[in-house]
């Protein structure tokens, strides 16, 4: 996963043993995306369909309506009213975009909105439908779609997404067992972040893992403690700046040092 910068195909961040690659669809070229396709990997492009982010090229095509409350974590950012019609309209033009670029899959970011305070009155309801409004886009240009996060919603798209990814299940929530049912048939894509890194060491400062060493931090994140869990889960490790540094169970890294 890197939705930071650009992927550089044919270095230390490409291992060619990598099936699935989670890449930002705003940063990430067709050719990019065709070599990786040509080495058997499937590519799934990353946007935010739940904020606005006033970097992206499409922005100025948000009304001051469709924008809510600032993330407070990440400035720049703010919930959009996934009720409105033309919040719709621009991201079935992104999933469009990214049909064209060949994309194999779409992970749209912050359908969980209606968990936090987002000026907008949003409803799980309404995260609900737009993500069945998002995943038929996909479908007719043949492209799949996963749940981010959202973990309350999952039984109600479960038909309709063919994959999730989850964020710090284990160290946040604490509760990665939210998609057993889920994963009996369908795959879950597990990141968690860690503080800071040097090559394959890593640091937390999260409550519960200060003074934890790199291999116990590395063990609780690769869930561990539940051999089942673990094989079931593709669980990655990562920073907050989700560039091309990762961290994988087996202990290998790559990207920069």
């Amino acid at each position: 996963m890197m939705i930071s910068g650009s992927l550089a195909v044919g270095t230390s961040a490409v291992p060619s043993d990598v099936d699935i690659f989670d890449v930002d669809l705003f940063e990430t070229s067709s050719s990019t995306i065709q070599n990786l396709q040509a080495r058997g990997a499937k590519v799934i492009c990353y946007f935010s369909a739940g904020t606005s982010e006033y970097w992206r090229p499409d922005y100025n095509q948000f009304t001051s309506t469709d924008k809510g409350s600032e993330l407070p974590d990440w400035k720049g950012e703010k919930y959009l009213n996934l009720r409105s019609a033309n919040v719709l309209r621009i991201m079935k033009a992104r999933i469009a975009n990214a049909a064209s670029i060949g994309c194999d899959a779409i992970d749209p970011d912050n359908m969980d909105g209606f968990t936090n305070t987002n000026g907008l009155g949003l409803a799980a309801a309404d995260s609900t439908l737009f993500m069945r409004a998002l995943a038929a886009e996909a479908a007719k240009y043949g492209m799949s779609t996963g749940l981010k996060n959202a973990q309350s919603i999952i039984a109600s798209v479960a038909d309709v997404v063919q994959f999730a990814v989850n964020e710090e299940c284990k160290m946040v929530t604490k509760d990665c067992g939210v998609y057993d049912e889920f994963i009996a048939e369908k795959p879950v894509f597990h990141v968690e972040y860690v503080s800071s890194h040097s090559g394959n060491t890593i640091r937390s400062n999260y409550d519960g893992y200060q003074g934890m060493t790199s291999d116990e931090v590395k063990a609780a994140y690769c869930l561990k403690d539940d051999p089942t869990q673990a094989a079931r889960f593709s669980t990655i490790i990562k920073t907050l700046a989700l560039d091309d540094w990762v961290l994988y169970c087996d202990g290998k890294s790559a990207g920069w040092e």
